[in-house]
């Protein structure tokens, strides 16, 4: 689907869109570089075919969110508004559920159906604002069995959950109930989590061991950046043409693509120097923050070439955590495996530009 428009390009949509100029592998950008009239055409490619919301109306998720003064089930209602509303129609079928209900069965609030984003955002207002009763998480992920069964492609499932659930003598663990579901049907987990305690954490974690492409992120941290589920159900392919407006303020950075060597996620000492500019830059700079992503090419197992693009851009984020002591949250790591190649993989200079890890830099 392709949308041609005109722009300002900010610091934001430099770092939404991942297009970051090859001129230099690190240089400084001045607002004469930023403050640009583009004509961009943007290429929307989806990641996924349906999308499932399990929203948490728990008693649970009264308690408020770790340093901020909002309760956990409103902080979840207003994130799915914004981002509802942020998210393009490209053909979803899309359902929200409230899978916390003392019987354990769901409670439909927008059946599986073709997305509708006007429609999705008024049964969004049909969510409560408090919650109550227990949270039987086994019975309400069994449910989701029966939501699964009719789809086709692939499913990424957003599950709002504290980590606690009501243990049942006979019945199994959540994680198992998760694991038989994607034996069966391709399905990605994302686990926005509100877990305190070790046990809720363990339980909620226990998630990334299900296949390579569900994770967990903490509540907290999605709600000061959204940008850790930006890939879950598109990413977005760019060319812009520019004219620009000359200003010479300093306001960011643009960093080449770092390439690796075939099946490796070490960083080459080459790209050294770049990381250790950028590592600088944030340190001096503490409003800014990075995107990476990661990428391979099409050689080998797809499932394995996602693992390896995460641990690509995790990388990344080890290298300016460790030596440069850059807060965690500060760095935003994607990965796409072999999503949306740069150059033909049908060659071997094509394949090295693909196995890459894309940064942007914003504040």
């Amino acid at each position: 689907m392709k949308k041609p428009i005109v722009l300002v390009l900010t610091i934001t949509a430099l770092v939404f869109f991942l297009t970051l100029s090859a001129a230099q592998a690190f240089e400084l950008v001045t607002r004469e570089m930023l403050e640009k009239e583009i004509v961009v055409e943007n290429d929307l490619i989806k990641t996924a075919d349906n999308f499932i919301i399990l929203f948490d109306a728990s008693s649970s998720a009264n308690e408020m969110v770790p340093g901020k003064s909002i309760s956990r089930i409103q902080a979840t209602k207003d994130l799915l508004k914004e981002r509802v509303a942020q998210l393009p129609d490209l053909g979803y079928t899309a359902g929200l559920y409230i899978y916390t209900t003392p019987s354990g069965k769901y409670q439909e609030v927008y059946a599986m159906q073709a997305f509708k984003p006007d429609a999705f955002a008024a049964a969004i207002d049909q969510l409560p604002a408090e919650g109550k009763g227990p949270t039987m998480m086994q019975k309400g992920l069994s449910s989701l069995r029966d939501v699964v069964a009719g789809l086709s492609g692939k499913t990424v499932v957003f599950m709002f959950t504290d980590g606690t659930y009501n243990r049942v003598r006979g019945t199994k663990t959540p994680l198992q109930i998760a694991q038989e579901i994607v034996k069966d049907k391709d399905v990605c987990f994302y686990l926005i989590s509100s877990a305190d305690e070790q046990a809720e954490k363990q339980v909620v974690n226990a998630v990334t061991q299900i296949n390579s492409c569900s994770r967990v992120v903490p509540l907290a941290t999605f709600l000061d950046n959204p940008h850790y589920t930006s890939g879950a159900l598109f990413i977005v392919k760019t060319t812009a043409y520019e004219r620009l407006i000359p200003v010479t303020a300093v306001v960011g950075v643009d960093f080449e693509n770092l390439l690796f060597d075939f099946d490796s996620s070490a960083i080459r000492s080459g790209h050294n120097d770049q990381l250790d500019m950028l590592g600088a830059y944030l340190q001096k700079n503490p409003d800014a923050y990075v995107v990476a992503a990661g990428f391979t090419d099409s050689q080998g197992d797809e499932e394995y070439n996602l693992w390896l693009s995460e641990r690509r851009a995790a990388s990344v984020k080890d290298y300016l955590v460790n030596k440069f002591s850059i807060d965690m949250d500060r760095i935003v790591t994607l990965w796409y495996g072999e999503l949306n190649p740069a150059a033909d993989n049908a060659t071997e200079e094509g394949q090295q530009i693909n196995r890459r890890v894309e940064i942007a830099v914003g504040q």
